[in-house]
């Protein structure tokens, strides 16, 4: 989740330059979105099998797995969306995914269990012919209408041993902290998929948007309770579509003074490229680490004080949101050359402006590193979280946590540092395996943030609700319903996901859904507002 030096040569390299200011900016607010909703749907329906992307791990040393037979489990996944507010003529009216997902664990003598995971991802995006509004079917190739890619990621691959001291794990992993569901601030260790924004996160709601990474990672008994350390020695980016409209931030109402036209450019370019492109271009912003010497350290230690579950969590890690400082003179030009567009005259009105007379020679000689400066800072993360049974059904949850800085952007897209104190409550209530809800209220408080400071995609001080709902019925529980949701009391932005779900045997599961986001152009659900689908999905295990 970029452009040129002077006027006359930007029109050539805008589409790249711009694009990479965006994705960086893109990657926290999107991040903080998933978090705040996507688990709101699956809180609800925990059902963690040894295969779950969630990385749920267990709180205590596992003892020796047994040598046995491999253990293989693979699912296809294969979603339509229909876009039922494409009012802009850059937006998709139609979208097909397609996942499969293959996962082996194979358990060796002496304590020893490999597990490898792979991802092959598809994705088919139909929007409106041209300049025109009406939608387009029609999936001709060149036009820019169609957007499309094809992905394949390894997701787990790594080996544990698990003995009487405890278990260590190296390679591929997840790690799942953190006590509340909705919009957990321990839950910040790993990247996050956005590859398909808010309806890609939400159309599969037994999917975790957390990624796995490369960990070293070791669980063991410590005293009254359990230690649990990890070390990632690589810093990951989020995954996002630098171009979709789910993910940019390019859209016209956000950030420095753009044409709306240059938004609907930049938005409607061919996506074939798109997930090498955001890899390249996060490297030219020069990202926080590349060796094991640049890692992230981080520790949590859990134990029991009367019915509940206690943990103090602390971490040295790497602020995903660069602290980004851009070229004004580069803004200008771009802002009026794309008003003035291919007219010669309007290309020469403009430059007779004494004003972008003097930024085009300001902007000659200009590198790419002058055009935007990215620092990469790191966060000291100290927090504590806890969670029990209150009564029989109830279950309780809390968590606070402080950060010593955090990278904010204003809506002039200029960046500000401040500490962060994050916190929240929750409550479960589970009626056997019938029907379950969860209700989380969260806030944060960027403490040295002036209070009237209009943030992107967040307050100096905020709040929010959040809340998911499950209810399972018919025969062998093959009907399920899912809501889930969250409201930015302090923004007045929210998004809500209806899900309805119908079993056919063991293999099969036919699911027809909604995602609707909504708010002011600075907050989240204003962000994903264009982002409105009904989703019909189909599922297959074997």
């Amino acid at each position: 989740m970029v452009q040129k030096g002077c006027a006359v040569r930007t029109r050539a390299n805008l589409p790249t330059i711009r694009v990479a200011i965006w994705l960086c900016v893109a990657s926290w607010p999107a991040h903080a979105l998933a978090q705040a909703i996507v688990p709101a749907l699956t809180a609800t329906a925990t059902v963690l099998d040894e295969f779950g992307d969630g990385g749920a791990v267990a709180e205590s040393p596992a003892e020796a797995p047994p040598a046995g037979p491999t253990l293989f489990w693979g699912a296809w996944v294969g979603v339509l969306g229909l876009d039922i507010a494409a009012e802009d003529p850059a937006e998709d009216v139609l979208a097909l995914r397609n996942r499969l997902d293959l996962d082996v664990k194979h358990p060796l003598p002496g304590g020893l269990q490999v597990r490898l995971s792979a991802r092959m991802l598809h994705r088919a995006q139909v929007g409106h012919q041209g300049a025109i509004t009406k939608p387009a079917f029609a999936a001709d190739l060149p036009d820019l209408g169609m957007r499309y890619d094809l992905d394949s990621q390894l997701r787990f691959a790594n080996l544990q041993w698990s003995a009487d001291w405890g278990r260590l794990t190296v390679g591929r992993d997840t790690v799942n902290w953190g006590a509340l569901e909705l919009q957990s601030a321990l839950r910040f260790l790993h990247p996050m998929d956005l590859s398909n924004g808010l309806v890609g996160s939400l159309g599969n709601a037994e999917e975790s948007p957390l990624l796995p990474s490369w960990l070293l990672r070791l669980e063991r008994p410590l005293g009254p309770g359990q230690l649990d350390v990890v070390f990632l020695p690589f810093f990951d980016q989020h995954r996002f579509s630098p171009f979709a409209t789910d993910a940019a931030f390019v859209r016209p109402g956000q950030g420095p003074e753009l044409s709306g036209s240059l938004a609907v450019l930049l938005r409607r370019l061919d996506l074939r490229l798109d997930r090498q492109l955001s890899q390249a271009l996060m490297s030219a912003l020069r990202p926080a680490s590349d060796t094991p010497l640049d890692g992230t350290p981080a520790a949590r230690w859990r134990t029991t004080l009367g019915q509940f579950d206690v943990a103090l969590v602390a971490a040295w890690a790497w602020d995903r949101l660069p602290e980004l400082h851009l070229d004004q003179d580069l803004l200008l030009l771009l802002s009026r050359t794309a008003d003035a567009g291919f007219d010669t005259a309007k290309l020469a009105s403009m430059f007779a402006d004494p004003a972008v007379a003097a930024a085009a020679e300001r902007a000659k000689g200009k590198t790419v590193a002058d055009l935007a400066e990215a620092t990469w800072r790191r966060r000291g993360i100290v927090g504590v979280e806890a969670q029990g049974e209150l009564a029989q059904g109830w279950m309780a949850r809390g968590e606070l946590a402080w950060s010593h800085q955090r990278v904010f952007m204003d809506t002039g897209f200029r960046p500000l540092l401040s500490p962060l104190a994050q916190g929240g409550v929750g409550l479960e209530r589970n009626w056997g395996d019938r029907a379950a809800a969860v209700v989380e209220f969260s806030g944060q408080w960027a403490y040295l943030v002036p209070k009237d400071t209009e943030l992107m995609l967040a307050a100096a001080l905020q709040w929010q609700v959040g809340g998911g709902l499950l209810v399972r019925w018919g025969e062998a529980d093959a009907w399920s319903a899912q809501l889930g949701g969250y409201y930015g009391v302090t923004l007045r932005d929210w998004a809500v996901a209806p899900r309805v779900a119908w079993q056919l045997g063991d293999r099969w599961q036919a699911t027809v859904g909604a995602v609707v986001a909504d708010g002011p152009t600075n907050s989240m659900g204003g962000w994903f507002g264009a982002d409105d689908q009904v989703l019909f999905e189909a599922r297959r295990t074997f």
